[in-house]
């Protein structure tokens, strides 16, 4: 009698450890399926916004260029300006008042980008390491490391405990 119970408890262990991997099979292809079909989802919402998106840059990116390009005429005029106005007071004449008016505005130019490299310079010292993001990432990590292993929540805080020289459990 003792004999046919041993082969009852291990024919119940065995179809209980035959249950676990099915269950276990079961949940790997629906978390396949399931992220395959949220991937899936996620591009047909991402490529057409993406696609205005791109779209939108290169627009903006055109009205740049056309900008920067209004830009240099202005600066061209101011330019012209100066030289007019050198070569009515000075006696340097219309080249030597050009160049000066045309080095002058290109001083102008050359001061304007300093100040602005000067000014992105101390916005990038303000970037910082999204920490609190990481800690989490490397929580989570961990904790789906830990489920997988087969290590809960209640032998996570007992193998702390026992870590830190505490065997309590509950503090």
């Amino acid at each position: 009698m003792a004999n046919s119970d041993t082969d009852t408890t291990h024919n119940d262990s065995r179809a209980t450890l035959k249950d676990s991997g099915a269950t276990f099979q079961q949940i790997r292809v629906s978390l396949a399926e399931f992220v395959s079909k949220e991937t899936e989802l996620a591009k047909a919402e991402v490529i057409p916004s993406a696609k205005q998106a791109g779209i939108g840059s290169g627009m903006i990116a055109g009205a740049g260029a056309f900008a920067l390009h209004a830009l240099w005429m202005i600066i061209i005029a101011v330019a012209l300006a100066i030289a007019w106005l050198l070569n009515s007071v000075t006696v340097l004449g219309p080249w030597g008042s050009g160049t000066i008016a045309f080095v002058i505005t290109a001083v102008f130019s050359l001061l304007v980008a300093f100040i602005l490299v000067k000014l992105g310079q101390s916005r990038f010292k303000k970037v910082t390491m999204p920490e609190a993001t990481i800690a989490e990432a490397k929580a989570t990590f961990t904790a789906i490391g830990d489920s997988i292993g087969g290590r809960g929540p209640e032998k996570e805080l007992a193998a702390r405990n026992t870590i830190e020289g505490s065997t309590v459990v509950g503090r």
